[in-house]
């Protein structure tokens, strides 16, 4: 029977050995992918931190530029081709899974970086004012790369709290971020199990991080002198019963004392141009397109004073 316990011990021992092997070498080298390609989860490295994190060190980027942009996945498709016709602007399209208190983070870091600045450009879409921390996109397009990036304690305690409460307090440590990061192994495991768990952080209304983040953008502008306009993308129609779903919590967010007329600054255009009905597709998504979109859009605002198209 002792040699039965000893046996059985050591078998145990030599398959721990064996699976952490396994997880160390699906870290490193050749061998990351082709474990991802055996487990199946590759796609689980094409999404999120390598993503945004080039982002955040843009925003951090030391350069003369005095002015910049923010915003969503729209916003990215919109205005960052035209980075290199604008020198003076830096311009962070990024994703709304990041969520307004990563784009407070984008914020925080250029301002801290740039003396100089001179004016913050948030164009968002209305449901992106609305994201929240959940475990479909949340972990790795927020989570991962502000740990990854030293910038998730920019955040106030309780969004930090928050973020324990959804994805437990262990799987913000960078170490524990680091082997997600890096194994496609990893991070599958730990994504499967969480969204089998929890849907993530229920916001309290729409504008409950809004209200939080835009208002600190807002405030962390105006202590530096800084100038802070909030401005809507364009909206595919299909989307637009949603819109008006918000407008009365719109008018009593605090989000509203920013730019009272965001919603009503709204364009909405044809569903065909869209077919995920968020982006703009085929022709429609030609850069010369888009910017005679832009020009129309804001034709009376004071980004327009300011950007180029050539």
């Amino acid at each position: 029977m002792k040699r039965f316990y000893v046996n059985g011990i050591s078998f145990i021992m030599i398959l721990f050995s064996v699976l952490v092997g396994f997880d160390l070498l699906s870290m490193h080298g050749s061998f990351r992918q082709l474990f991802s390609n055996w487990t199946d989860s590759a796609s689980y490295l094409e999404r999120g931190p390598d993503e945004i994190k080039p982002y955040i060190v843009k925003a951090q980027f030391q350069d003369d530029s005095t002015k910049l942009i923010i915003g969503d996945s729209v916003c990215r498709q919109m205005f960052n081709g035209l980075q290199e016709y604008n020198s003076d602007f830096t311009i962070i399209g990024s994703n709304g899974a990041i969520t307004m208190a990563g784009q407070y983070i984008m914020t925080k870091e250029y301002l801290d970086n740039h003396p100089n600045a001179t004016d913050v450009f948030l164009i968002i879409l209305p449901q992106s004012l609305g994201r929240t921390f959940d475990t479909k996109w949340g972990y790795q397009y927020a989570v991962m790369p502000f740990v990854e990036t030293n910038t998730i304690n920019d955040l106030d305690d309780s969004t930090l709290k928050i973020m324990d409460g959804t994805y437990g307090k262990v799987f913000l440590n960078k170490k524990v971020v680091n082997a997600l990061y890096l194994s496609a192994v990893n991070r599958k495991i730990y994504l499967n199990y969480i969204s089998n768990r929890t849907d993530g952080y229920i916001l309290s209304n729409h504008f409950e991080l809004s209200d939080q983040y835009v208002v600190k953008m807002a405030e962390l502008c105006e202590s530096k002198g800084v100038d802070f306009y909030m401005y809507p993308c364009p909206v595919c129609e299909i989307k637009k019963e949603s819109v008006d779903s918000i407008k009365d919590e719109f008018m009593e967010s605090q989000t509203y004392n920013i730019n009272p007329q965001f919603i009503s600054m709204i364009q909405y255009y044809p569903t065909g141009q869209a077919t995920d009905g968020t982006h703009f597709s085929g022709d429609y998504a030609n850069q010369d397109v888009l910017n005679e979109k832009i020009k129309q859009l804001y034709s009376s605002e004071v980004l327009l004073k300011y950007l180029k198209f050539e």
